[in-house]
């Protein structure tokens, strides 16, 4: 078993309390990718327990939906009094579970924080209540509902934030909750819940069980969830909406993966754009949906350009997330490692140099590490696996082009449509591809990564199904009702040929 107590499994939080599976069917192995002998034992799971929290949920809704907003409100707040106070604690077991250094684990522990208080003063004035004056003696109003049982799946890479994402605006909306973490982050998916626990929601309001990938599925599937709340790949992002293929009133709403671009013209702050685009690709190991995987530089500036952009990603100092000084920890995963060494075979197939070799590489344990690496295409390939996949490692695709044109072009060359970030002094060039450019976010002389709570975060293609989570997730969370409404109802008029008075 785990010998820390963040690590010792305390089972499914179901109906207001955890419960270990009286009949597991499979069990999650516990991993530290820092360190792969640091921890032992596993999670384990059981799909009766699935049915148990979607059917606590479903009794705990009416109340919760009647509960006023204000106590609503306030349960929230105290929930994010509680992660302030547990930061430390929280960030190191995201550190260590989910291979991100602390430093960065402590900034996803203050944008939980900051969650709430965005949702509750910003997002839910979007869903309102609207009145409008149809005529003298007739109101029109507008009120959003909430849809019911809600299902959020969590990615392992913001293990924290990005569930909490959509559990923050669910609950704010009067929506109850089934949450199914990463398996590859089952301990901080629990000590969440035990958080939520401590803030006092009502028993049923808040649940969460653990799982693999086929338990997700069953639970997006289950036919007393009401809606999807889905952060991740976009292969599972399509297994979410085959699952729920026979239930077309169930609202899906995917936030999935990007091959974003970052443009840099001749006219660019080289500093500022080398920073960002060297950040942008090897933050959180490359582990984002927003990292910058391929950099469109004008030829004019790119051998100055690749040159400094490969000394930054080749000085990164690699470690084990827990210490201080760490920038890059290891990826997820031996898969992730075996990957990143992959993507090298395929971009020497298809004619890319490598400007920066990286790849698998030793750390100071064992584990799953990784450096950044560059390669530079001589031109885009649609049907190029290394040009059009998301890898999900450090690694970047450096192209040159020589107009505005070009560029937009190169930049929409890919399935995926999440962010794209612009480095020139001309704020028309911006225009311009913000008019032409496929993609949910657009940042002018700012990195692909570090997006806003307060803006919608969702993109299209592959990224996306139109339905963006960050401040406007609280819309994907209700569904609108309509009235009309009149309060004395004044003398019929019909109209010819209607049989009245009677």
């Amino acid at each position: 078993m785990a010998e820390d107590g963040p690590f010792l499994p305390r089972g499914d939080y179901i109906g207001g309390r955890f419960e270990p599976p009286a009949t597991p069917t499979g069990e999650i192995p516990l991993e530290d990718p820092g360190d792969t002998t640091a921890l032992h034992g596993a999670f384990p799971f059981s799909a009766a327990a699935l049915d148990a929290a979607v059917s606590a949920a479903r009794r705990a809704h009416p109340e919760w939906r009647d509960t006023p907003a204000r106590d609503r409100d306030g349960l929230l707040r105290d929930l994010a009094g509680r992660l302030r106070k547990g930061r430390e604690r929280l960030a190191r077991v995201i550190a260590q579970e989910a291979g991100k250094p602390v430093w960065e684990a402590r900034t996803e522990v203050d944008a939980m924080v900051g969650k709430i208080a965005i949702t509750l003063e910003e997002g839910l004035h979007l869903v309102g209540d609207r009145s409008l004056e149809l005529s003298p003696t007739m109101v029109g109003r507008w009120r959003a509902r909430p849809r019911g049982v809600l299902a959020v799946l969590g990615p392992f890479n913001f293990p924290g934030h990005l569930l909490h994402g959509w559990v923050v605006p669910a609950l704010a909306c009067g929506n109850t909750v089934v949450a199914k973490p990463s398996e590859r982050t089952p301990a901080t998916g629990q000590l969440y819940a035990e958080l939520v626990a401590e803030a006092g929601f009502p028993p049923g309001v808040f649940n969460l069980v653990q799982g693999d990938g086929d338990q997700g599925a069953r639970l997006a599937a289950h036919p007393e969830v009401d809606g999807v709340l889905f952060t991740g790949s976009w292969a599972v992002g399509r297994q979410i909406l085959e699952a729920t293929l026979e239930q077309p009133s169930k609202l899906v709403a995917l936030e999935m993966g990007g091959k974003n671009a970052c443009l840099v013209f001749e006219d660019a702050d080289l500093d500022a754009a080398v920073y960002h685009a060297a950040f942008g690709a090897a933050v959180t190991a490359g582990q984002r949906c927003s990292s910058t995987s391929r950099i469109i530089v004008h030829r004019s500036v790119s051998d100055s350009f690749t040159e400094r952009l490969r000394r930054v990603l080749g000085g990164v100092t690699l470690g084990y997330p827990l210490d201080e000084g760490v920038f890059l920890g290891p990826v997820i995963s031996a898969g992730a490692r075996e990957r990143h060494a992959d993507l090298h075979r395929w971009a020497d197939e298809e004619g890319a140099e490598t400007v920066l070799a990286g790849g698998p590489s030793d750390g100071p344990r064992p584990g799953h590490y990784v450096r950044p690496s560059l390669h530079r295409i001589p031109r885009v390939l649609r049907e190029s696996r290394y040009q059009q996949e998301e890898h999900f490692v450090p690694d970047v695709a450096l192209l040159e082009c020589d107009s505005l044109e070009e560029a937009i072009e190169a930049m929409n060359s890919t399935d995926y449509g999440l962010v794209a970030s612009v480095f020139t002094r001309d704020r028309s060039r911006f225009e311009q591809i913000y008019r032409e450019g496929r993609v949910g976010l657009l940042n002018w002389n700012i990195g692909t990564v570090g997006a806003s709570s307060r803006l919608p975060f969702g993109g299209i293609g592959r990224s996306g199904n139109d339905r963006p989570a960050a401040v406007i997730s609280t819309l994907s969370c209700t569904y609108p009702v309509a009235s009309l409404e009149v309060a004395s109802p004044p003398a019929p008029s019909p109209p010819p040929g209607f049989p009245w008075p009677i």
